[in-house]
């Protein structure tokens, strides 16, 4: 009660337009800027101040109508949130979600506190709150949820299938621009050790209509994730151990060093600061008072001077381009393969010829008999042979003559398909045609380009 008596005092006795206000904290407060006023959530009550007038509200008692949510309530545990024009506190740990209707209250959840997305990421987009990441049961998330305000669920937001996943963050640094999102410097979980955590330098981009993520390459240095660090415009500003500001510029990924102790030895991390108008407004611990005082003061001088300037991201190029490489390295591969395949194979014969009487394609006889033997060797000889001497030449003693003409008809086609198959192609080796002496006459001819033989097989 002490400290709300205090309170009341200390915003009262402040002028409207003055560029400091202090205030008595205990610690258990949330306090959080919506444009235009920082609200300031006590357990019992809560305040606003208008920026940029810098004009405090009176303190406005809440009305509980649960007493047991009244006395667990704690303020510091929740976010807040501005949606359509309403206040929303969404609990820490997961769960619960409770409008701020006037000087009451309302839980408009219905889940339970899960406790699995502690120290998760959250912001509003698409008038929705959403939380990435987050810990919980010795595990780490990597996917999005997000409060329906319709129906008063949480939902999943599930990314689109895709060869790149960050793993489970929390404690991760988070830069929105529209409807990207970028996460980077966070904590993630030993795949093989679930009790050891690990820093994650990996920079995760992700496209909140798409649905895709994408991996940036990795930062050149590890900065955690501070409740004083704070985006503004195409920057995001970060605090280390050795109270050096880092000021990241996500428009060309440099990052910039800043060393300015009067200002970052004294910042309070009771609340996130924010730029309006190139004005920089924060909290700062007054050890006098054992309070906070709200400052404001131009962003330059708030800086400081510039140290140095470097490159934030590296390329992690394998993770970029190893798809590109893969692709690459298969096609070279198969080309070799195919060289050496073609460098090497069995050479296909491709012309039949003779030894010792009989016919070879390669080292391979093949297998006439007598009578083919017989009209190969007449067909090679002879360019245009006439019906009747090839009849005669396998013509049959004391048989009909259209018995003979079935029996020549038949073994031209035997010879034909033996061919095509030893040579494996597709040609008509044996075709007739009418003479060109006599229409009348029907002659046949040999494709003479797939053999090789000695006269002294012609003339056998």
């Amino acid at each position: 009660m002490k400290n709300l008596i205090l309170l009341f005092v200390l915003f009262i006795y402040f002028p409207g337009k003055s560029e400091e206000i202090s205030l008595a904290y205990d610690g258990e407060s949330l306090i959080c800027y919506q444009k235009p006023y920082i609200y300031i959530i006590e357990k019992g009550q809560y305040r606003t101040i208008k920026i940029p007038e810098m004009t405090a509200s009176a303190p406005i008692p809440f009305k509980f109508t649960d007493t047991t949510f009244a006395r667990k309530f704690t303020p510091a545990s929740h976010n807040l949130f501005k949606v359509n024009n309403k206040i929303y506190l969404a609990d820490n740990l997961g769960g619960m979600v409770y409008e701020l209707r006037q000087n009451e209250l309302v839980r408009i959840d219905q889940s339970f506190e899960h406790k699995m997305q502690i120290n998760s990421a959250s912001f509003t987009f698409d008038n929705r709150i959403f939380k990435f990441g987050g810990y919980g049961f010795w595990s780490a998330r990597n996917f999005f949820t997000y409060f329906d305000l319709n129906s008063k669920e949480w939902e999943a937001y599930s990314p689109v299938q895709g060869d790149q996943i960050p793993p489970g963050l929390f404690d991760v640094n988070q830069y929105k621009n529209g409807d990207e999102i970028t996460y980077f410097n966070g904590m993630s979980i030993d795949p093989f050790d679930n009790l050891k955590f690990e820093k994650n330098q990996t920079v995760w981009h992700f496209n909140l209509r798409s649905k895709t993520w994408e991996n940036r390459g990795k930062t050149a240095l590890f900065f955690g994730n501070n409740p004083q660090n704070f985006q503004y415009k195409n920057y995001y500003f970060a605090f280390t151990d050795e109270r050096r500001i880092i000021r990241v510029n996500f428009s060309d990924n440099f990052y910039e060093i800043f060393s300015n102790e009067a200002v970052s030895s004294k910042i309070s991390p009771k609340m996130q600061p924010f730029v309006e108008n190139e004005r920089i407004y924060f909290f700062a611990n007054n050890h006098a008072s054992e309070g906070i005082d709200l400052v404001s003061i131009s962003l330059p001088e708030f800086l400081g001077n510039s140290q140095s300037k470097e490159d934030f991201i590296k390329i992690d190029f394998w993770s970029t381009y190893s798809s590109y490489f893969n692709l690459v390295l298969g096609l070279i591969l198969l080309g070799l393969i195919a060289y050496i395949w073609r460098k090497y194979r069995p050479a296909k014969p491709t012309l039949i010829t003779d030894k010792n009487g009989m016919l070879y394609v390669g080292n391979a006889a093949i297998n006439f008999d007598e009578t083919e033997l017989k009209v190969l060797r007449f067909l090679l000889k002879n360019d245009d042979v006439p019906n009747s001497e090839l009849l005669e030449l396998i013509e049959q003693k004391g048989v009909h003559f259209s018995h003979n003409i079935r029996l020549k008809n038949d073994l031209l086609n035997q010879l034909n398909l033996k061919l095509k198959a030893i040579l494996q192609v597709d040609v008509n080796f044996i075709i007739f045609k009418k003479s060109d002496t006599d229409s009348r006459l029907k002659v046949y001819r040999l494709n003479k380009h797939y053999f090789k033989v000695s006269e002294e097989f012609l003339n056998d």
